[in-house]
């Protein structure tokens, strides 16, 4: 739903503005959220900006760029939130009214949701998200199992075969994509939550409940354009195995005694 509302809302904005600079437009959407709008943005030229979970931190960095002249055509979250138009806050009616016009649109061209939605990812690759927790048996472990991660700043340098290119931690703030290893993002010193960006695009991130015993995690695999639905079983195969080495080199399931969700 995310990719169809970007690929929609920038589409029309575009169209209204052809010779207008689309550096000043924005998306934006939160930290755990698809990297499909970044995706989209780079190609097309628009800029994408991540916020922390919650549309408070949208609707106030949204405020913020339009002060500053820029345009907020729209930002959403993974939990299916979206902040169409002017709202400052999530906006269900808004939002529900944006997807129908997107469905008729698409029935006037012999195409549905799902079609629209493999034509995107034939064109900006596919972004397969999945993400689940596990339960943890103390509170004691869950700070253990970051701490280990983080160790001397040593985190982790491969997930199974893919390479991280870049890690950053929230919790303490760092990010070694950055000059001075500091995050553009605030820090989130109440909960623990650390991103993995791998060198192959995908993106996996580590968060730890701030009101229950679970550890969640976010996995992102990013595969490069040209694929279509044919191959949809080989995409969901490399995120099979994606996802058991996140499990397997972040959480460590058996070392900390990790329950699964059931």
């Amino acid at each position: 739903m995310g990719a169809l509302i970007t690929w929609w809302i920038w589409t029309n904005w575009r169209k209204a503005n052809p010779s207008a600079d689309p550096s000043k437009v924005y998306i934006l959407n939160s930290a755990v959220s698809s990297q499909i709008v970044k995706t989209i943005a780079d190609a097309e030229g628009f800029k994408n900006e991540t916020t922390l979970t919650g549309f408070k931190w949208m609707g106030n960095r949204a405020e913020e760029l339009r002060a500053e002249g820029n345009q907020v055509i729209l930002a959403w979250e993974e939990s299916i939130g979206y902040m169409p138009g002017h709202t400052l806050d999530k906006d269900g009616v808004s939002a529900a009214a944006v997807f129908a016009e997107i469905a008729a649109f698409l029935h006037t061209q012999g195409k549905s949701l799902e079609d629209q939605l493999y034509a995107l990812y034939n064109k900006y690759g596919f972004h397969l998200v999945r993400s689940t927790y596990w339960m943890v048996p103390a509170p004691e472990v869950t700070k253990e199992l970051f701490s280990t991660l983080r160790a001397d700043l040593k985190f982790p340098t491969k997930i199974g075969d893919a390479d991280v290119a870049s890690v950053r931690d929230l919790t303490i703030g760092y990010d070694n994509s950055k000059p001075d290893n500091k995050p553009v993002l605030p820090l989130s010193t109440s909960s623990e939550m650390v991103t993995f960006f791998l060198k192959t695009g995908s993106v996996t991130t580590l968060r730890a409940s701030g009101t229950e015993p679970k550890i969640k995690y976010y996995i992102e695999l990013i595969t490069p354009p040209g694929k279509t639905q044919n191959d949809l079983e080989s995409v969901i195969s490399e995120l099979d195995q994606l996802e058991k080495d996140v499990v397997a080199t972040l959480l460590r399931p058996q070392q900390f005694g990790l329950i699964p969700r059931k």
